[in-house]
Order: C-alpha cells, then structure tokens, then sequence
C-alpha cells in the first residue's frame, strides 16, 4: 500500500507541475502577441497604441510592472527632406582665386573653395553672405548658384574679427540665373538656440558642391578663439567640413540660425563632431555694417587715439569688470579725448557689435572712413558700480593726432 500511494502522489505532483507549466507559457505566450500588435515588423510604433496601459513583464516567477507609460510624439509630416529642399535654394558655392604671401615673403596662388547665404536684395544688387577666411585675399570670386549657373561676385566688406563678409552680385549678371531656382533665406530673428535642438548644416564640403549633414546643437555660446580674437559660437554634431565655411546652419522650421565658420583643425583628427557655427543673431549687425561700407584708402581710416589692453576672463573674474578693452591712457588731441572718453573705461561695443579684444576694436573702428561718426558703449566706474554711457565719436586721421 505504502508503495501504491507513493506512485499516487509522485503523479499528483507531476499533474499539478504540467499545469502550472502550462499557464506559465499561455502567459508569455500571450504577452508575445500583444508587443506584437503595438508594434509591426519594422520597428515602428503605432499611433493607436502610443499611450495603451502598459503590459506587465514576466521574468521566471516574478512578475515586474511598468510603472510610467511612454508618451510617443507625432511629428508633423515637414519631414528633414522638405526642409533642406527649400534651404538650398538659399545656399550658393563660392570660388575665391586667392593671392596671399607666406611668412618667407614668397606670393602664393591658390582657389578656396566655401559656401554662402543669399541674405537679400534691392534694386540693383543681390547680397550673399559667407566667411571672411573664405575671400581673404581674393583676386575674383565666382558664386555658383542652384541650378549651376556661375556668376561673378564682388567683395562689398569684410570683417576678420567676426569672420563675416558680404559679397555684391548686380541684378544684370544675374539675368543668367533661373529666377525660380533661388531665394532669400528666412533668419531666425530671435535667439531661441537650445542645447539638444536639432540642426542641418548645408555647405560646399570639400568642393564637391552642396551637400546636407544632420546633428544636433551640442552647446551654446562655446568661446573659441581664433587667430583674429575670441568668438562666442554654437558648437553642433553636425558634420561641418572645410568647404562647408559660410554655409547655412538651419533649425527645424528651415530658418537659418547660424553661419557654418570652423571645425577643430587636422591636428585634433581623432576629434569628431564639433563644429561651430556664427550665431546669425550675432552675425545680422555686423553683415548690415558691412552693407553700408565704401571703399577708401588706408591712410584715410577712422583713427580713436587710445591705448588698450584686453579684458580677459581672468580679469574680468578677478576685478569684477565686463568684458571688453579697457583703455589704459588717451592721446591728447585724439577723437576719443573730444568725445569725452576716459582711461579706465571699458569699450563694450562699436556701432552695437561687441568688441571682445584688441583686433576686433582695431578692426571696427579702421573699418569706417575718418570723418564718420560711430557709437561706442562703455562701461565707466560710478562710485563702488559701473554703468554703461553711448558715446557718439567722429574719427579722425591718424596723422591728424597732436603727438
């Protein structure tokens, strides 16, 4: 008997064991089903289900809840494609035979090859911006427009400090140019660039002509320093490659928010996906200040008449001050002394575009004419505070200074 009731319940255990075996699989197995109808075979997810209550997990015996449902956004149908359609319609490539001497003394002749924004138009002239470092040394340059055309352009203004130029090209030479082809690029107007944002980079890359790259903004306001001074830049994953310089960098609604300017150089080759862009919030004064530049000799340019010093971030930190260039002493006689201007204040700013170090306060005032009037922000001590004054100054010759 004892034999006949081990066998007895040996079978019972086994019976009750298949059945649980049995749930436990329909388990699983009904689980498989349901992932499958949240999701087809090629990954995507559909919209109906984007917010279903989520399915429990099952691990062995211990069942594991989802506590926070996944919410899926829509995007709307713009998709990048349509975006970069419309974009390069605003992007030409650009050809500079360019004549530079070296540090021997020896003239060197060679093409550099960049990219640039169609930024608008009157009645007589289309204006195309691009890179300062693009045209430097320039004997002609040649605008490729959409749809292949190639068309002379001239320089109308060029500021190495901010690394920006404008190049002219005259409604008759564009007559040979498909209107429909081409336009003005929309701006973004407002500085609303956010880490994470994504972007799309158009330029020339490597001279093989137009090309997209997609990334995303990986900061903002990133300080790099350049051989003309520091610029303060929107760093992107975007790949940005030489040929690529003064070429559109351009958000999700298709508006252009920055100028594509440089990459870390071959030395850093192991370093990858870090561009920077000019922010065109930046950009805009600077461009509109070079639209209205004239050509005149160089003995002929506006002169201040002060002795400067950079305002670097050492001293900015350590004595409180803004950044800028503080003025150490003024020479009498000069248009800084007439207009009032002091040593110890710190130019901020010419005509509204931010002077950050020595060259780029040089290069803004030598870039208008003796005889203009321009507008200088600085801040000036006020007691244990500084302020900010607007102080209008007409340059002057240099020659023209009581030494």
């Amino acid at each position: 008997m004892k034999v006949l009731r081990t066998i007895a319940l040996f079978l019972c255990f086994v019976l009750l064991a298949s059945c649980a075996g049995y749930f436990t699989i329909r388990y699983l197995e009904d689980d498989t089903d349901r992932v499958s109808e949240r999701g087809t075979g090629n990954g995507t997810r559909n919209a109906a289900t984007a917010t279903a209550t989520p399915i429990p997990l099952v691990s062995g015996s211990v069942i594991l809840q989802q506590t926070d449902e996944v919410n899926v956004g829509i995007l709307e149908d713009t998709t990048v494609s349509d975006l970069v359609n419309q974009a390069l319609a605003s992007v030409v490539q650009i050809n500079a035979e360019v004549t530079k001497t070296d540090s021997w003394g020896r003239v060197q002749h060679g093409t550099s090859k960049g990219s640039g924004i169609i930024l608008d138009t009157d009645d007589t002239t289309l204006y195309i911006a691009t890179n300062h470092h693009v045209i430097e040394g320039a004997t002609e340059i040649t605008a490729t427009f959409p749809d292949g055309t190639d068309v002379n352009a001239e320089l109308r203004g060029s500021d190495a400090a901010g690394d920006l130029a404008i190049l002219m090209i005259s409604k008759e030479a564009l007559k040979a140019v498909d209107p429909s082809t081409y336009r003005i690029a929309p701006l973004a107007s407002e500085n609303e660039v956010k880490v994470g944002d994504m972007v799309i980079a158009l330029g020339n890359a490597l001279g093989y002509g137009t090309s997209v790259t997609v990334g995303f903004v990986s900061a903002v306001d990133r300080e790099v320093q350049t051989e003309e001074g520091e610029l303060f830049l929107i760093q992107t994953d975007a790949a940005i490659n030489p040929g690529n310089s003064g070429g559109a960098l351009i958000n999700m609604k298709g508006e252009v928010i920055g100028i594509n300017s440089l990459k870390y150089s071959e030395n850093y080759s192991k370093i990858e996906g870090m561009g920077f862009a000019i922010p065109i919030t930046q950009a805009i004064p600077i461009l509109n200040e070079l639209k209205k530049l004239k050509s005149f000799p160089e003995e002929e340019a506006g002169f201040l008449g002060v002795h400067i010093a950079t305002v670097s971030a050492d001293m900015a930190e350590s004595f409180g001050w803004p950044r800028g260039v503080h003025v150490s002493s003024v020479d009498e006689g000069s248009a800084a002394a007439a207009a009032g201007i002091l040593p110890g204040d710190i130019i901020l700013s010419v005509n509204g575009i931010r002077v950050l170090d020595n060259q780029q306060l040089i290069t803004r005032v030598t870039s208008y004419q003796a005889g203009t009037e321009i507008t200088l922000v600085i801040s000036r001590e006020n007691g244990e505070e500084r302020e900010e004054i607007t102080v209008p100054v007409t340059l002057m010759v240099k020659s023209d200074i009581t030494e």
